[in-house]
């Protein structure tokens, strides 16, 4: 008895943590968009083709590399771009490194047997329990990069062999990312310092045609992601490793299918973690007793994460369609109707739709308990 009390005991701490935590952390934001900006961006569906454009860009750097990653591994890949970024140091250009505490780890704990020389290197997230387990889950999912502030990439690649399609499991590595130049990159810059200083940014300028970042540091991520759905009139595809939506997002999900809007949803068929599949079921049966088309990629891990509405707008960042990135991770997204992005976008979508399958009601059938363990652990962290 005195054990299942326990156990009561810590859900409920647990749940009144997380309210609390959400609570006082939707309070700090400031509800600023950056204003959409003048741009040009390429397309990257490729860890290899992405890591080569990312290295070629930073090789000829002259006064500035600010680089912001989840996950920088102490691989190859790891070392490769460490020496590439001490060399640039070398050169007399500022370099700077910020890290997840928690997703960069292996790095941190690695961190002095490279050379780092000429390298300013943060952690940010400290992962040490300071009284709230709210914000100790609160990570910096965010990718940026932004040289010489005229080049900035954003997207879901990390550092890390993984994305170079050598792992041996979740290999080829399916993920989007943007390279950006023009006055989009400005806002880039800005959003880099907003993590590395800890201190606000001011948004100004007039809106242009081009390209908007939308930071969670600034923006409801839920509210926000509900407000693109309802802008929905004939389609909308959702690409994402992990579909554990809140409840609010569901509803709008659901209110967009019953009104007759197409949905597509791309979720992978090997998962990366244990519990994410099953916690996902209950929504997806949902969604397809309502019509929606679901698809598991077959080949490969899918990590890409995207929102494409009417063909028309589309959302490629670092949220995934989770929980976790819609009320918690910090995450950086870009939001374009530039057809230049949308269409190989679109066409990379294409090839993975034919490496997968579509689920039917009995795909996504699992034993009851599995089921219901895998959403109460997701729903409670």
């Amino acid at each position: 008895m005195k054990v299942l009390i326990w156990i009561a005991a810590i859900c409920l701490w647990l749940r009144l943590d997380w309210l609390i935590g959400l609570k006082r952390d939707r309070q700090t934001k400031c509800g600023t968009h950056y204003p959409c900006r003048q741009g040009e961006a390429a397309f990257f569906d490729d860890g290899v083709v992405w890591m080569k454009q990312l290295e070629e860009d930073c090789a000829l750097a002259s006064a500035s590399i600010d680089m912001m990653f989840y996950i920088f591994q102490p691989d190859d890949a790891g070392k490769r771009m460490l020496e590439l970024l001490v060399n640039k140091a070398r050169e007399g250009v500022k370099v700077r490194l910020l890290l997840d505490s928690v997703g960069s780890r292996p790095l941190r704990k690695a961190i002095k047997q490279f050379n780092t020389k000429g390298i300013s290197i943060k952690f940010s997230r400290s992962a040490l329990f300071k009284g709230s387990w709210f914000d100790v889950q609160k990570r910096n999912h965010k990718k940026l990069t932004v040289i010489d502030g005229k080049v900035a990439h954003v997207g879901g690649f990390n550092i890390g062999r993984e994305y170079l399609h050598l792992h041996p499991v979740l290999s080829p590595w399916r993920d989007y990312h943007l390279r950006l130049t023009g006055n989009i990159v400005q806002d880039c810059g800005q959003e880099f310092e907003r993590d590395w200083s800890l201190k606000e940014v001011q948004t100004d300028g007039k809106n242009e045609d081009g390209y908007q970042i939308v930071s969670s540091s600034a923006v409801d991520q839920e509210t926000f992601i509900c407000g693109l759905l309802s802008k929905a009139k004939s389609s909308i595809f959702i690409g994402s490793p992990y579909f554990i939506p809140t409840s609010t997002v569901f509803d709008c999900l659901m209110d967009r299918v019953k009104r007759g809007v197409r949905l597509t949803i791309l979720v992978p068929g090997t998962p990366d973690h244990p519990l994410v599949q099953p916690a996902s079921y209950r929504y997806l049966r949902a969604l397809l007793q309502m019509g929606a088309d679901i698809y598991q990629l077959q080949h490969g891990f899918y990590h890409a994460k995207v929102l494409l509405i009417d063909d028309e707008l589309c959302d490629i960042g670092t949220m995934n369609f989770d929980r976790r990135s819609l009320l918690i991770n910090e995450e950086l997204n870009v939001i374009t109707r530039d057809r230049s992005v949308i269409e190989p976008m679109k066409e990379s979508v294409a090839e993975d739709l034919m490496q997968s399958v579509q689920l039917t009601e009995d795909d996504l059938k699992v034993k009851p308990l599995k089921e219901s363990a895998a959403w109460c652990i997701g729903h409670l962290l």
